[in-house]
């Protein structure tokens, strides 16, 4: 019987299975970058090592003998500083600067440039030298560090590369790469941590040659504190300087410098700093005297006050000191002097002596303050009651007098004054001698022709609100106040220091900056002179390169100008006209007082200018001020106000009340309604375009008892209702203003309708449409006495009152304002709109009394640079194309300034 097992029910036991393991860290890898990071770490030593075997310093293959040496410690934060400087553009548009213009281009486009493994190649130091002789012209020794082993495989390299103009020349210990510039050669070649270059192959040949090196050649400044240090030799600095200012040559007849000179530069994006040491003798007694003292902190140069403009401080030594000094450089300096000693004694019963020296100390100061045309001047009292016993004689003299009549805001301002017979004579010999005010404050006299200007310097100094604590200050300054002999600060939108005032290389290259602050220290026997330059802002303006420009002694304070490049002005019985492409300007004389405008016909250069004398006579030039042929026209007017020029036409206001046009082609014509007062401004007028037609108005104040404003068409026809009163009366028949005011109404078009707006004397703002019905909510009643119309621009009504105030009054009557500090306004200011930027939001430009143009956007914030150093009617160029905004205007100065907006 077979037997037959059933494994239905059978359990198989079955050998365990292992969990999967883990899996292990990679010791093979770990070992591998273990090694290679210790091969790695032996490589960069041994490279480290290999490239500081045989080093040696880039200063001392050298030559000894250079007019210029040149150490950089950083070539690659040196160019960074250069190319990220505000002012950059600006510089190599200067001719002197057109050869560095490629160079410039090039390292801000070429993307090499920014390559980090050549600027961490190219970080080592740099020493270079123009040589004296006729070694060659210049020398330069690169160190190019931990990267110098691969200077050895260059030759190498160089012929996988091709570059125009190198070849390589294989000359044994001597060769070199040389790059072939028409005549010229640069020879350029290794040694040992070094890449030499030069452009004297027997120079190249000698660079084993050691030299003495940077260590002997700086020792006033180290090189390492610069973007660059600099020697210059003896004979170098006085060719550079006698070349800068004639004057300078008679100083540097009596100087000897006892060693090289020394200087620093750094350059930063919004800032350039130059320091210069030059150790100096003199074999003049008195000089040398001064140059061995060691200049203290002037006490002066904590008072400016904060609103200072420019600021000249002069603590060298007392006014004896100086005199005498100064006689080594101006002999005839002795004869002034004794006539003035002479005359003293005569007439005041003083000494030179008594009258200046015996009461002054060592400090002398002039300062501007912003808005104010006339400067403030300090002086050090070293023994006031000395002071005061010279005062009191000279005032009992024939030739003096004190008048303390003047009391302004509370303080007693004495005023020194000349007798008017003295006055008198003196004009007759064309002489005027000036009747300042003064001031004693603590250990100072401070005088000044303005008596508001004296009165806000003394108040800024009793605040302690002086320059020192303002930022502009610390950016410029380093945030101290040094020791100095001499300082000159100074701000290019209001005042131009005497060194800018020639136009050279140097003060074409300064005139870009906006600021400058130049001070010169005296150390028993160094001169030390520091200069800080700071740019304008991108968003404010640039002074034109070969501006300002000295136009006259008597120009006008209005400039006109039109399209074809030419801009307008009078000078006492001339009108000029100023060539913008090369600064020519061109002339017409004629008899009288003239007003010059520009004619508003566009692409005619044989009209470009209306020119009209106070006697009436019209003539019509074109851009080099030849007359049209059917000119002049003799009027026979007495005119009573600037004239107008609008549609192609001429408008001459007399002072028998009527309005006359004269056109291009010489008829004189009279406007239908004549007014029973003369018109004192000029019409102004105003197009209305429409699809169907245009249409063109004119509105007129004559200043009368009547106080009225009329609304003409451009034939002088007075519309319906008019005219208007300037001042309206409530229900109770009050009077809200007095009827009286000044400028001509303003018309401008408002949701297509025509209005016109006047504000009188007393601070009514009145805006009437078309019919003469005043707009609701108008009159609004503005705080202030007024002198200036309103401008409209498409939002906006702006306002100035005489004390300053700054107003913005919407359609709605909501008034917005503020205070322009220092700022005050009569008939001579001027308030204009203009969009510089293109944004189709104009910004608001103010003149007053003082010399100042101030800027503002709608929300009352000042534009960057601003106020410039104009007064009166500037010329505003729009934006055409690439070429940005201008304003074009004249100082105070008596100069024409020409402004670029960033």
């Amino acid at each position: 019987m077979e037997t037959v097992t059933d494994t239905t029910n059978e359990t198989e036991t079955s050998p365990p299975v292992e969990a999967p393991k883990k899996p292990k860290k990679p010791k093979r890898l770990l070992k591998f970058f273990i090694v290679f990071f210790c091969v790695l770490l032996v490589l960069t030593a041994a490279w480290t090592l290999f490239s500081l075997i045989g080093r040696i310093n880039a200063a001392y293959i050298i030559p000894d003998i250079t007019n210029l040496r040149i150490s950089i410690a950083n070539p690659v934060n040196l160019i960074d500083g250069i190319l990220e400087h505000e002012s950059l553009e600006e510089i190599i548009s200067l001719p002197s600067f057109a050869t560095a213009a490629p160079i410039i281009n090039l390292a801000k486009e070429n993307p090499l440039f920014k390559n980090k493994l050549l600027r961490f190649a190219a970080r080592g130091n740099v020493e270079a030298a123009l040589l004296t002789g006729d070694q060659g012209v210049f020398a330069a020794a690169w160190d190019m560090g931990f990267v110098s082993p691969l200077l050895r495989i260059l030759p190498t390299i160089s012929g996988f590369v091709n570059v125009p103009n190198l070849y390589y020349v294989n000359a044994g210990k001597h060769s070199r790469f040389e790059y072939r510039l028409g005549e010229m050669t640069i020879y350029i070649g290794p040694h040992k941590n070094l890449l030499f270059i030069t452009d004297s192959r027997s120079v190249f040949e000698s660079r084993a040659v050691l030299h003495s090196g940077h260590e002997a050649a700086f020792s006033s400044i180290k090189p390492s504190d610069y973007n660059a240090a600099l020697v210059l030799s003896n004979d170098y600095i006085i060719s550079l300087l006698a070349d800068m200012d004639a004057g300078m040559a008679a100083i540097l007849e009596n100087i000897d410098f006892d060693s090289k000179v020394e200087a620093g530069l750094s350059v930063f994006p919004r800032k350039i700093e130059f320091h210069l040491a030059a150790p100096l003798s003199s074999r003049q007694p008195n000089l040398s005297n001064i140059l061995s003292q060691r200049a203290g902190v002037p006490g002066m140069a904590e008072q400016i006050p904060a609103d200072a403009q420019y600021a000249t401080i002069l603590s060298a030594g007392t006014l004896d000191e100086l005199y005498q000094t100064a006689r080594a450089f101006n002999p005839g300096l002795d004869d002034t002097l004794k006539i003035a000693e002479t005359a003293c004694r005569l007439l005041m019963g003083l000494t030179l002596n008594d009258l200046l020296f015996s009461w002054t100390g060592n400090e002398f100061a002039a300062f501007g303050i912003e808005g104010r045309p006339h400067p403030v001047y300090a002086i050090q009292i070293s023994n006031e009651k000395k002071r005061e016993e010279v005062f009191n004689k000279a005032f009992r003299s024939i030739v003096l007098n004190e008048d303390v009549r003047l009391n302004l805001d509370g303080t007693r301002i004495p005023r020194i004054m000349l007798p008017d017979f003295l006055q008198s004579l003196l004009r007759r010999w064309n002489i005027f001698l000036p009747s300042p005010y003064y001031i004693i404050y603590k250990d100072y006299l401070l005088a000044s022709e303005s008596a508001e200007a004296l009165l806000s310097a003394l108040r800024a100094m009793q605040r302690n609100d002086v320059l020192p604590k303002t930022a502009q200050w610390r950016n410029i300054a380093g945030g101290k106040t040094t020791a100095s002999a001499f300082s000159v600060y100074y701000s290019l939108d209001l005042q131009v220091p005497f060194f800018l005032r020639n136009s050279t290389a140097f003060s074409d290259f300064i005139s870009l900056y906006r600021q400058g602050l130049t001070r010169m220290n005296i150390n028993r026997g160094v001169v030390e002179l520091t200069l800080t330059l700071v740019p304008g802002s991108g968003s404010g303006v640039t002074l034109l390169n070969g501006y300002p420009l000295d136009i006259g002694s008597k120009p006008s304070n209005r400039v006109y100008g039109g399209e074809s490049g030419f801009v307008f002005y009078s000078s006492g019985n001339t009108a000029c006209s100023l060539d913008l492409s090369n600064n020519k300007i061109y002339e017409f004389t004629g008899q009288g007082s003239h007003w010059v405008i520009s004619t508003d016909i566009k692409n005619n250069a044989n009209h470009a200018a209306w020119i009209v004398t106070d006697r009436g006579r019209v003539t019509l030039v074109d851009n080099f001020m030849e007359p049209d042929t059917r000119f002049p026209v003799l009027t026979g007017l007495r005119i009573s106000s600037p004239p107008a020029a609008f549609n192609g036409k001429l408008y001459l206001c007399d002072e028998n009340g009527g309005v006359h046009t004269v056109d291009t082609g010489g008829v004189l014509n009279n406007w239908e309604t004549s007014f029973i007062a003369a018109v004192r401004s000029p019409p102004s007028f105003l197009t209305v375009s429409s699809r169907s037609n245009a249409a063109s108005y004119a509105a007129v104040y004559p200043k009368s008892f009547f106080g009225e404003i009329w609304l003409l068409d451009i034939d002088g026809k007075a519309l319906p209702n008019w005219p208007a009163s300037i001042s309206i009366t409530d229900e109770n028949d009050e009077n809200f203003g007095i009827g009286v005011g000044f400028g001509s109404p303003l018309l401008f078009s408002h949701n297509n309708r025509v209005m016109i707006a006047f504000i009188n004397q007393s601070g009514q703002l009145l805006v009437y449409d078309q019919n003469a019905e005043i707009v609701s909510p108008f009159p609004v009643t503005l705080e202030g006495i007024f002198y200036q119309q309103p401008v409209y621009d498409g939002q906006y009504l702006w306002l100035v009152s005489s004390e300053g105030y700054f107003f913005r009054v919407d359609m709605h009557g909501d008034v917005f304002s503020q205070r322009i500090q220092n700022f005050s306004v009569m008939e001579e200011g001027y308030i204009t709109v203009f969009d510089y930027d293109k944004d189709k939001t104009p910004e608001i430009f103010l003149t007053g009394e003082g010399n100042a143009l101030y800027g503002f956007t709608h929300n009352f914030r000042s534009l960057e640079s601003f106020p410039l150093s104009l007064w009166g009617k500037p010329l505003f160029i729009p934006a055409q194309g690439n070429k940005k905004a201008e304003i074009i205007g004249i100082g105070m100065s008596n100069r024409l300034y020409r402004y670029q907006f960033k």
